[in-house]
């Protein structure tokens, strides 16, 4: 077992129970994922090639377990038909079956990211899918997909990169934000070099080509309108890859921040009348403390110190530190340094991130997968010039994050990784993950925590509602938020460490909009599903 150590946010100095093992076992070819990605890396060293790809966890088929997508790539130069995206149907326990024609999910075309979500609210789970233009919207119609994109109006024709469902104007009906990286054309690829003079990728700067990103509002009857230019969408360009979606300032309305790559980060704030301000520089959040627009690729919003507002840490390339910025009210400071996140993070390019509680100690812990957009010499040249090794993570007393020693399975293959992504695929309560490798294989990697601490898991069925437990004398604040990370979408639960608490003495959720409702005296290391103005629902204990 690993030393004691105390949470950010414990009563009275009051450290929580010893945290568990570090313990992921590689479960990808036991599990049936068989995945392998094609960038179309033959040399030509175009942008596209190093960007993906992501995926999305999803219950397709509505039987409560969650299943898999996976975006595949191609080639940027020809037609794409015979690389196509794969839907992996969980059987039950974590084992998985390939349904991707039968379900209408293998779509062709040089993909890259993924947003799931229940679109035109038929109970149904649809899938939007980024790609090197344009975009396509998937409708489920009980677990068979059919492309909508045209009928429904969001084939962007840009190169998307990650995209989030929200409801930005309260009225029920989801809006869909979708990033983009560079105007692009293979017109515009030119010849770069690595120190030594090896060819090499070449930086999205060289290209001078930053771009906007997209907002659809959902009119309700599953179209959506293109409002970018009404919003005040279009005022601002840049060069998007993640993106994640959240009320920053505590008003009641959905905000949204996007991890620009060497140029300054963006973060709209909702006005309330359909329109947004882009506010980063005035917040703090726009570049690093010395003033460094980073190359910001991955993010992630969660509430780091316990005062319940969502602080956001950016993953970036190497030679330049990870960005942690705590939020207050709405407003960021630089938490990088104290934060811990430049002594481990600086030689490495984080893309994929997730802060989630892998031994249920009540503390976030944190992965992050690594991949390079430039080649490597020694150590990591020999087999693959861009695989890295990824970076497992706890927090130390004053919230710092540090590097689990040893090093788990999960962190020690170097690979060109980009997407995570998380869910209690076998029904046990704790997460599992499942890294996604630009010209890899996708792997599983199975939790098998065995603290025995507690675990709470809500379904609370609406994007964006916050819920607060209140347990053991303690507090923890999670937020319902799938689409965070990089080029993907999570499974869509609220799952919280509970440490050693045997029962919750209450959750609070506030819903999007402002409206609390409260729930008491609920059991631990079981599934719940709460909805407004209804008794608790259990889904399951876990095993």
């Amino acid at each position: 077992m690993m030393a004691s150590l105390a949470s950010v946010g414990c009563g009275d100095g009051e450290a929580p129970p010893e945290s568990g093992d570090a313990v992921f076992a590689d479960v990808t070819s036991e599990s049936g994922i068989d995945f392998e990605h094609e960038a179309g890396a033959r040399g030509g060293y175009w942008l596209p090639e190093g960007i993906g790809s992501g995926g999305a966890f999803l219950d397709h088929d509505g039987d409560g377990d969650p299943d898999l997508f996976l975006v595949q790539g191609g080639f940027p130069e020809v037609p794409n038909d015979d690389w196509r995206c794969r839907l992996y149907r969980n059987e039950g326990s974590g084992h998985f079956t390939d349904v991707s024609e039968a379900a209408g999910a293998d779509m062709p075309g040089y993909g890259l990211g993924a947003a799931a979500a229940d679109f035109d609210a038929d109970g149904d789970v649809d899938l939007y899918v980024t790609r090197l233009g344009p975009n396509v919207l998937l409708r489920n119609d009980s677990g068979r997909f059919a492309d909508v994109t045209r009928a429904t109006g969001v084939g962007d024709p840009g190169f998307g990169t990650s995209a989030a469902f929200l409801d930005y104007d309260g009225d029920g009906q989801l809006d869909l934000f979708v990033v983009n990286y560079v105007d692009w054309s293979p017109e515009r690829e030119g010849a770069c070099f690595d120190p030594t003079g090896i060819r090499d990728y070449c930086s999205p700067m060289t290209y001078e080509a930053p771009t906007t990103d997209k907002l659809y509002r959902g009119r309700g009857d599953g179209t959506f309108e293109d409002v970018t230019e009404a919003a005040g969408i279009a005022g601002a360009a840049g060069n998007g890859l993640g993106v994640v979606v959240t009320d920053f300032d505590g008003d009641g309305r959905i905000d949204v921040y996007v991890a620009n790559d060497q140029t300054p980060a963006f973060l709209w704030m909702n006005r309330g009348d359909g329109t947004f301000v882009e506010d980063a520089t005035f917040r703090g959040c726009a570049f690093s403390a010395d003033g460094m627009a980073i190359a910001g690729m991955g993010v992630v919003a969660e509430d780091l110190d316990d005062d319940g507002d969502p602080d956001l840490v950016v993953t970036n390339i190497r030679n330049q530190a990870h960005l942690g910025l705590r939020n207050d009210d709405g407003f960021f400071e630089d938490m990088s340094h104290a934060w811990g996140l430049a002594d481990w993070s600086f030689p490495f390019t984080g893309f994929g991130i997730a802060l989630f509680d892998q031994d249920h100690d009540g503390s976030l812990d944190g992965l992050i997968v690594n991949g390079a957009v430039n080649r490597w010499t020694e150590p990591y040249a020999r087999d693959n010039p861009f695989a890295e090794p990824n970076h497992f993570l706890r927090r130390d007393r004053t919230g710092g994050f540090f590097e689990v020693s040893p090093p788990p399975a999960v962190v020690s293959i170097p690979e060109m990784s980009r997407g995570l992504l998380t869910a209690d695929v076998d029904a046990d309560g704790d997460l599992d993950v499942v890294v996604t490798n630009n010209r890899g294989p996708a792997r599983m990697w199975r939790n098998d925590n065995g603290s025995g601490f507690a675990w709470s898991i809500l379904e609370l069925g609406e994007l964006n509602a916050r819920a607060t437990f209140h347990a053991a004398e303690r507090t923890w604040t999670r937020e319902l938020r799938p689409h965070a990370g990089y080029l993907g979408t999570s499974e869509p639960i609220v799952h919280a460490g509970l440490g050693a608490a045997t029962r919750i003495d209450s959750v609070v959720v506030a819903w999007p909009g402002g409206k609390e409702e409260t729930w008491r005296d609920l059991p631990v290391n079981t599934r719940l599903r709460l909805e407004a103005g209804t008794a608790p629902r259990s889904i399951g204990e876990g095993n």
